[in-house]
C-alpha cells in the first residue's frame, strides 16, 4: 500500500503534516507491506506548489501509485477527483507524519474534517499581518506535533 502525506517540511516521517493538500510544499509517500511494516519513505516537492490546477495533483498521485492520501484539509472537488481514481482521502489529520502513520495503521484514526475552508484568490496581495499569522500557525502546528509525540511516549510509559 502507498500512503501519501502532505508535509510542511522535507524531513520524511519526522515532517509535520501540512494543513492543506494543494498548498503543501512536500509530499511524503510511504510504502507499507501487508503486515504494516514501512518498506520505503520518499519525500518529494509538490510539483504544482502555488498553482491552481484542479485535478492535476490527484492525477499525479495516481501516477505515483498512491492508494491513500492523508492531510489536514482538502476541498470537496479534490476529494471527488481522488475518489474517481480510487484513492481514499483522510482529512483532519495533524501531527508528525510518523505518529499519524502509526494511528492509521492501528486503525485509530478519528479525524474530523476542518470546518473552516481555506480560501485564496490568485494575485491576492497578502498584508504583513496575514503573513505573520501564517508563520505563527505553522510554528504552532509544529509545537502541537511535538506535544502529540510527547503524549504518546508518556502513554507508552504508563502502560
Amino acid at each position: 500500500m502507498r500512503i501519501c502525506f502532505t508535509a510542511d517540511q522535507n524531513r520524511g516521517l519526522d515532517s509535520v503534516l501540512s494543513y492543506h493538500f494543494g498548498h503543501c510544499p512536500y509530499f511524503v509517500i510511504v510504502d507499507v507491506d501487508e503486515s504494516g511494516n514501512v518498506k520505503n519513505v520518499e519525500s518529494i516537492p509538490n510539483p504544482l506548489m502555488g498553482k491552481h490546477a484542479p485535478g492535476e495533483l490527484p492525477a499525479f498521485m495516481k501516477s505515483k501509485g498512491v492508494n491513500v492520501i492523508i492531510t489536514g484539509g482538502m476541498g470537496p472537488k479534490a476529494q471527488q477527483y481522488f475518489a474517481s481514481y480510487g484513492i481514499r482521502t483522510i482529512v483532519g489529520a495533524y501531527g508528525r507524519i510518523k505518529d499519524v502513520l502509526e494511528e492509521y495503521l492501528q486503525q485509530k484514526i478519528n479525524y474530523v474534517s476542518p470546518t473552516i475552508e481555506e480560501t485564496h484568490s490568485e494575485g491576492q496581495a497578502e498584508s504583513d499581518e496575514v503573513t505573520r499569522l501564517k508563520k505563527e500557525v505553522a510554528f504552532l502546528r509544529e509545537e502541537i506535533a511535538d506535544l502529540k509525540s510527547l503524549l504518546k511516549k508518556l502513554e507508552e510509559k504508563l502502560k
